[in-house]
């Protein structure tokens, strides 16, 4: 059996390189690939004759569809006294590599194609230099399964202004590369003819003596990559004035209905609306809370508050169920507690942001 992340660097010993490795599983993060990726990256951080490390993934359909949450609720459905210990050991170990890569010390290029949710957005989300090859796909769309947007979403959702924050982070409404860049989830997009030849031509650099200086040639030699035959599509900042109205909501109640509403105006917004409508009741009221109280806040504050909200839905009913019918029994059918959005009260809020 192959490595869950592959490492290698470059002829020259100057670039270190990852791979996320699962692809049939469409690398989904595991406990032991953010063990791997933490033990690793650390060394490289330390190791003088890394300049800069890069990120990227094997198979053809996406870059990594998220963190391996089936696992995590596998465990805790095997009930015992141990049920939480390796869902609480992966989040936290998957915020810490979060966190490294957020403020990592050398230059860290994240290439990611295809598909690109949740925990690979995080993953994403923690580049210096974050690349997106054309017709990528990308979505938080953890509404699904009764979660929240972890992996740092409080802080990099922040960059999505008026409304679209909270449209992307309660509906996982699906993301094009334009979108991702408009909000800064990314700072290029490459042709696909330049995905094979990525890594290499970043191992060709000659590499100066600082930080600056590097970053600086890591920048040009991927813009240097565009033939002209990129079309960013990003299409959510066109209802720029409908996403202003959707952030007036003062309640996640009052959210849904004015999305609703839009949706039946707007085609663009239906798959959104239904989304949220049918996704899990506690995620949508937590999550809408979760926006409020991490405005301000830096990736680590966030960061150790999404350690606390993970665990506390280990703890809740909606993040196994959802889990269950989506991921494991695959019935799509899951069975929300309480379903009813009226019945969610002030306590079971404040319940999943206890520590």
């Amino acid at each position: 059996m192959e490595p869950s992340v592959l490492f290698t660097t470059s002829a020259d010993g100057s670039v270190g390189i990852a791979t996320l490795n699962r692809p049939k599983q469409l690398n989904a993060l595991t406990l032991e690939m953010c063990e791997l990726m933490g033990q690793q990256f650390g060394a490289w951080a330390e190791d003088d004759a890394i300049r800069c490390v890069v990120l990227n993934a094997n198979g053809e359909k996406g870059f990594c569809a998220g963190g391996d949450v089936a696992e995590v609720i596998r465990n805790v459905r095997a009930g015992g006294p141990d049920r939480y210990a390796y869902g609480d050991a992966f989040f936290a170990t998957e915020y810490a590599l979060n966190l490294m890569m957020h403020t990592y010390s050398k230059p860290l290029v994240v290439l990611s194609h295809g598909i690109c949710m949740g925990g690979g957005v995080g993953l994403l989300a923690g580049a210096s230099h974050g690349v997106l090859v054309a017709g990528s796909k990308l979505a938080m769309p953890e509404i699904h399964i009764g979660l929240f947007p972890d992996v740092g979403g409080g802080y990099f959702l922040q960059d999505f202004f008026d409304g679209r924050d909270k449209l992307i982070a309660l509906t996982g409404c699906l993301l094009t590369e334009g979108d991702a860049i408009e909000g800064y989830l990314g700072s290029f997009v490459i042709p696909k003819s330049a995905h094979e030849g990525f890594i290499d031509a970043i191992c060709a650099i000659e590499w100066g003596d600082s930080r600056e200086e590097n970053d600086e040639l890591i920048s040009t030699c991927i813009e240097d990559m565009d033939d002209g035959t990129v079309e960013l599509s990003g299409r959510l900042a066109t209802f720029d004035e409908e996403t202003k109205k959707l952030d007036q909501c003062k309640s996640v109640i009052e959210f849904r209905d004015a999305l609703n509403d839009l949706a039946q105006r707007e085609p663009y917004f239906a798959n959104a609306a239904k989304s949220l409508s049918q996704g899990s009741p506690t995620a949508a009221h937590v999550t809408f809370e979760y926006l409020k109280r991490t405005r301000t806040m830096d990736i680590d504050e966030v960061l150790a508050l999404d350690l606390i909200l993970a665990k506390q839905f280990q703890r809740h009913h909606d993040f196994s169920e959802g889990v269950r019918a989506l991921l494991i029994d695959k019935d799509k059918a899951p069975k929300w507690s309480p379903a009813d959005w009226h019945a969610i009260d002030r306590s079971l809020i404040e319940a999943h942001f206890a520590a």
